[in-house]
Formats: C-alpha cells, structure tokens, sequence
C-alpha cells in the first residue's frame, strides 16, 4: 500500500527519492532499499520544493530526468550533500508504466535507477552551462540563417531566378539581381527579399561573435588547447566537449567514449551471428556531427602524393571505404584520442613513424 500523507516518518525510511520536475509543481516518490514504494507528494510551488529538498536527510539519493532545472537542482543537492542523479528522459520513458502523467512519470524515475544499465547524465558546472549556452545559441543562429537562405532561394526560384550554392550567392548575387531591373520581380518582392538578405546579415554578425568567444574562451583553456592538438578539432569542437563534461573516467576504455556519443555501428545480433550495421547516432547528436565535419576538413585537405603514415592510413580509408564512411571512421578514432587526452596531461602530435602518439610536453 502506497502511502501519500506528508510523514516525516515514511520519508525517513526512504533510501531513494525521484522527482518529476517541473516549473511549478514536483511530483515526488520515495522507494526502500527493496524498491517499495513508501512515499508519494506533489509539491505545489518551487519554494516549498527548496524547503523539502533542505529536509532531506544526507544519505538519501535523489533522481531527475534531464530537462529544464535538472542541472540547477542537482547542483542544489549536491552543495548540500546528497548525491543526485540525472537520468536520461528518453531512457527513462521505457519503464513508464500505464498513461503519462506526473505519478507515473516519478514511479518511472525511481525504476529507471534501479537499472544498472543506465548512465547518468554529468552534472555540470555553472561555467560549463555557459558554455553550452553559447553553443546552443550559435546553433540556433545558424539554423535560422540557414532557413532565411533556402527561403530567399525559393521566393526567387519562383520568379525565374536561381542561385549558385553557397554563401557567395546569397551575399553577393542577390543584391545585383536587386538592383536589376529588368529582372522579372515585383517591387514588393524586392522589399521583402531585401528585408530578408538583412536578417540573413545580422544572423552572420552574431554567428560570427559567438565563434569569436568559443575560440578566445578555447585558447584561454588548457585542456581546449591539448585537444586542438589533434586533426579534426578546433576551437568550436573542443569547447563543445568540455562544456560536456562526460567524464571519461566513466568509460572503461577509448571504444565505450565513442559509443557514448553514437559514432559505433549499429548492432542487430543474435547467438553466433554478429551483424553490425550504420552508426548507431546515439547520445549527444551535436557533438556527433562536429566531430564528422572536422574530419571532412581534414581529408579535403590529405594531399594524395603524402607519404606522412597517417595520411597514408586515410588515403586508404578513402580509396576502400569512400569519404562519408572514412570521415565517421576518422571522427571515431578522433574520440578515442579524446578520451586518451582528457584522462591525462598529455599532447597529441603527429609522428613519422609506425603511427600518430600521444606525449606529453
């Protein structure tokens, strides 16, 4: 029998505690060592959550799933002691049992921490948010930029007009097709494209700025310095991954880091039978697709007469595997580097001899 009455008593006995977090109300549920569940409250107001949290006796392990907060509330418990533990939402949402609402969302939190097999999210500090912040708002720019341009392209396919890919076009084809009067567009055609080619520059403006930061912010760290030291990273790639903070204590070699952010094959396998398939795309899907533009720079940039072992490694990968296949290849090997790096003090740099090493200054 499920109790919900708020006694000190039932919330003592409580080993674990989930919380279904929102902006105002919290649905809370508390379980025993055996996994009976002991305690269920629904909290009405962030001020009375604070004062409920502030109770809690130290030993007891709180669990959130990751949204909006999460981060914030977990710091919360842990300044005050008790260990906290962001579980993955879309992790969580397999144990949910019965209709989606806030009770069966908590009842879902607490079974989801009894799976052994589930990781929790890093809790992350202040200067860490910030920089994800960044990064989340640059991306958020270049998406908007990215969709003013396919719409300018449209609007003026419509009429007649096409546009060569790239920025180029859109910078400096558009305006003489502006100007130009015996293009076939209508006055009030011109002023919205007009309106829209200046949006377009001022999300560039921005982009530009934010770009600016994450590559100061990058030559001010140590560890963002160490790992611009490998092919493929640059400023953007390594704040992103330290504003990440994935720990990679947390992995037990360099193969389980990568699977980590989805760059392993896929696997669909059965008693003897082993098949893998495409990547698996799990995990932070951000930092996935940075890491395979970096290593698309870099094999537009392996000349095909060098002798240096590693390009010789990736003028293979490109002559059997094609370039898609060796970039995800090349951006996999690039977070085991990763990981090697972040456990240490080391510096990749490249050798002549049997391969690429890690060594330290």
């Amino acid at each position: 029998m499920i109790n919900q009455s708020l006694s000190s008593s039932d919330l003592s006995a409580c080993t674990t505690v989930a919380v279904d977090l929102a902006k105002r109300v919290f649905q809370v549920a508390g379980e025993d060592a055996l996994g009976q569940v002991l305690y269920e409250e629904r909290i009405k107001s962030r001020e009375a959550f604070y004062t409920f949290l502030c109770q809690l006796p130290p030993e007891v392990v709180v669990l959130v799933e990751t949204g909006p907060g999460a981060q914030a509330w977990a710091r919360q418990l842990q300044g005050q002691g008790n260990l906290a533990r962001i579980l993955p939402a879309r992790l969580v949402a397999n144990h949910r049992s019965g209709a989606k609402n806030d009770r069966n969302d908590a009842l879902a939190i607490l079974r989801a921490g009894r799976d052994s097999n589930i990781a929790a999210v890093p809790i992350k500090s202040a200067a860490a948010l910030a920089m994800q912040a960044l990064h989340r708002a640059r991306q958020g720019y270049i998406r908007r930029r990215t969709a003013i341009s396919n719409q300018m392209r449209g609007l003026l396919l419509e009429h007649g007009v096409t546009l060569a890919q790239g920025d180029v076009a859109i910078s400096q084809t558009i305006p003489r097709v502006l100007e130009d009067a015996t293009q076939p567009l209508p006055d009030m055609l011109r002023e919205l494209i007009d309106e829209l080619l200046g949006e377009w520059h001022h999300m560039g403006e921005r982009i530009n700025v934010l770009t600016g930061r994450l590559e100061t912010a990058a030559n001010d760290d140590k560890t963002a310095k160490r790992l611009m030291t490998v092919r493929g990273i640059g400023p953007i790639i390594a704040t992103a991954l330290l504003a990440k903070q994935a720990e990679p204590e947390r992995f037990s070699n360099a193969r389980m880091f990568a699977a980590y952010f989805g760059m392993v094959p896929e696997q669909n396998s059965s008693g003897e039978r082993v098949r893998l398939g495409k990547m698996s795309k799990r995990g932070d899907g951000y930092i996935r697709s940075l890491m395979i533009q970096g290593a698309h720079s870099v094999l537009r940039q392996v000349r095909p007469d060098s002798q240096q072992p590693d390009d010789l490694r990736l003028l293979r990968w490109l002559g059997r595997l094609g370039r898609k296949e060796s970039a995800v290849r090349l951006a996999n090997r690039n977070l085991r580097i990763v990981w090697a790096l972040l456990q240490n003090e080391q510096t990749y740099r490249r050798q002549p001899g049997n391969g690429q090493v890690a060594i330290s200054h």
